[in-house]
């Protein structure tokens, strides 16, 4: 992202890259729910790190044992690893979203590492003596971040799967810069034979503080269910997941979604579909889409992210190796 900025003095060229910068990380809280956003801290919590679980609108989290459960589950990561996992998405106005997970298998239990990233781009500073008059570049840049490091662990106990993680939540705005840890924790267990129950919480921390403003972290209740797959025609298998979400400073929200699942040795594919409801306002499109491959221990995910009022549609793709079975469960 770059910009112009006419000022009378470097402090006024500074605030006008900031204002530049500032104004990316508005639309991306915008299209998380409006005016009651702006004060939310560590946004890059809340938004999608598995291109799988974005796929099924977010009702993943019962059905997702996996790397990329570090983030929103950890219970999820018992019994797995090997696994890495690698997502990235060119998201709103000059943002990227960019994101990786490990999981191990350590201390008589599964470790979980996790990083993600949304970068809102730079703009060049331009200085001018007198305003309204084109100035010069004067070699430096400004540029704004949220970034989030997060590390888990889960183990199993029979039919329960429990878990927490710790996060370490930055963000970064020209010169500014605000911190904060939180945690998590989940825990899974199976219902009975096909059904799995998850539940948790999330992100629960101080808030950020970034200059003279303070953001809450998005701290989230969560449970999701998910159902005995069944058998239809050609060798696929449709497998049935549903999640409520409460965002502390956004609202409730719940979420179906279906994947239906093909496999045949070391080949899968998978097709992907969800439909989310939301008691706020958001500007994501209700309907998820995605699609998975897999060959072997490598597997391939995508999924489309629309937003309705701004008319945007943003695309993460993800790569994986995980040791083992195929595919994301």
């Amino acid at each position: 992202m770059i910009t112009h900025v006419q000022t009378g003095t470097r402090q006024r060229s500074w605030r006008g890259a900031w204002r530049a910068a500032a104004t990316a990380i508005a639309l991306a809280v915008a299209a998380r729910g409006g005016a009651a956003q702006a004060a939310r801290g560590g946004l890059v919590l809340a938004l999608p790190t598995s291109v799988r679980a974005l796929g099924l609108g977010g009702a993943a989290d019962a059905a997702e044992p996996g790397e990329w459960a570090v983030f929103t589950a950890p219970g999820q990561l018992a019994g797995i690893g090997p696994a890495v996992g690698v997502a990235t998405e060119a998201y709103l106005a000059t943002t990227r979203l960019s994101a990786a997970a490990v999981a191990m298998k350590a201390f008589g239990g599964t470790v979980g590492f996790g990083a993600t990233l949304l970068d809102y781009g730079s703009v060049d500073e331009i200085a001018s003596a007198v305003p309204g008059v084109d100035g010069t570049a004067t070699g430096r840049a400004y540029s704004a971040q949220d970034n989030a490091v997060v590390v888990g662990y889960a183990r199993r106990a029979g039919a329960l799967r429990m878990g927490g993680a710790v996060e370490f939540v930055n963000t970064r705005v020209a010169d500014l810069s605000g911190s904060s840890v939180a945690v998590s924790a989940s825990a899974g267990w199976a219902v009975r034979p096909g059904w799995d129950v998850t539940a948790g919480i999330g992100h629960a921390g101080a808030d950020v503080a970034l200059g003279a403003t303070r953001g809450a972290l998005p701290f989230t209740l969560s449970v999701s269910v998910a159902g005995p797959a069944w058998r239809v025609p050609a060798g696929w298998s449709v497998h049935p997941m549903a999640a409520f979400r409460d965002v502390r400073g956004e609202g409730a929200s719940a979420s179906g979604a279906m994947e239906a699942a093909w496999s045949d040795g070391g080949r899968g594919l998978a097709l992907r579909a969800g439909y989310t409801w939301r008691g706020y306002a958001d500007d994501h499109w209700p309907v998820s889409l995605g699609f998975g491959a897999t060959l072997g221990r490598l597997g391939f995910d995508y999924a489309v992210e629309r937003f309705s009022t701004i008319g945007q549609a943003t695309h993460r793709v993800g790569l994986r190796y995980a040791r083992g079975a195929p595919g994301q469960r």
